[in-house]
């Protein structure tokens, strides 16, 4: 009797796994046991999921850690702290977690020192500040470079937006040490690509800022910044001198070119001194970068 097609499969399966398997190679015969077809079969599987997942990661992970976020993001939306305070983190940064973004930031950067008013334009959410570079052009005169720049984010309230406090060395003419600079931007990522938030935001939005600006991982940073940049002070006339010159000349040197992107220059911080040199800038800016330390000392903030 003609067997049926299952049992043809059953004995093809038979055969495969529980007979040696010969291979022939010429006038040579190999065998290969069951053992070791079992051997090479887990091997190969094994290696297989070690490819996929090197590739696309783990997909459980990924949904966990973004279902987190959420939450996390929700918590800062409906906690109740004191904006002016440092209070303990909810959601915690990540340091340089997007090297597009990151190149973004430093494509922003660059284009302020260039004074490239129509790169900057396509930057930004409201093009009307860059519709003249006079503003540019003066920071310019005294910033003339942004390096070693280091993104710390916190994802934002809306899908694809965040919270960027970007850390960088200034290079100041007529200044002998490069300080750094902070400033907080708020990016959105949408069909466009990377924007900076330039015009004003919703009220619920700046709430959502302040509150993770408070937040002590974020706030170590910003009292790193202060006390590095409170030594090099100390000890680099030049600079001292630079900032009693804008003292002076009531000069706007924050790195945006619009107040609302950055930080005030006071951190939250407990420690505060009232005496910062960068608080000697303009009386009404609320830059961020002004609190600068020094690159000589090797010191990488924040202090963890």
């Amino acid at each position: 009797m003609d067997k049926n097609v299952f049992d043809k499969m059953s004995d093809s399966y038979e055969s495969f796994h529980f007979k040696d398997t010969e291979l022939h190679m010429g006038n040579d015969t190999l065998y290969i046991s069951p053992k070791l077809k079992l051997i090479l079969g887990w091997s190969l599987f094994v290696l297989c999921c070690v490819l996929v997942y090197a590739i696309m990661g783990n997909p459980f992970t990924s949904m966990g850690v973004k279902e987190k976020t959420e939450d996390l993001k929700q918590e800062v939306l409906k906690s109740d702290v004191d904006m002016d305070e440092t209070h303990e983190t909810i959601l915690p940064y990540e340091k340089n977690q997007d090297e597009d973004l990151n190149a973004f930031i430093m494509d922003y950067f660059a284009a302020i020192t260039a004074c490239d008013n129509q790169k900057l334009q396509d930057m930004v959410t409201d093009a009307s500040p860059y519709s003249s570079d006079e503003l540019l052009k003066k920071k310019a005169e005294f910033i003339t470079a942004y390096d070693n720049i280091t993104v710390y984010t916190k994802d934002g309230p809306e899908e694809g937006s965040y919270v960027a406090f970007v850390v960088s060395n200034l290079t100041i003419k007529d200044v002998n040490s490069s300080p750094y600079d902070i400033v907080v931007l708020y990016i959105v990522n949408g069909a466009q690509g990377f924007k900076i938030m330039n015009s004003a935001l919703p009220e619920e939005t700046q709430e959502y800022i302040a509150k993770v600006k408070g937040d002590k991982d974020i706030q170590k940073v910003f009292q790193s910044v202060e006390k590095q940049n409170k030594k090099l002070v100390e000890k680099d006339t030049t600079l001292k001198d630079f900032y009693e010159i804008i003292s002076r000349r009531n000069v706007e040197v924050n790195s945006g070119a619009d107040v609302n992107q950055t930080a005030t220059t006071e951190s939250k911080a407990d420690d505060t001194d009232n005496n910062e040199p960068e608080n000697n800038e303009t009386e009404n800016n609320e830059a961020d970068n002004n609190e600068n330390n020094g690159t000589d000392n090797n010191e990488e903030p924040p202090a963890e």
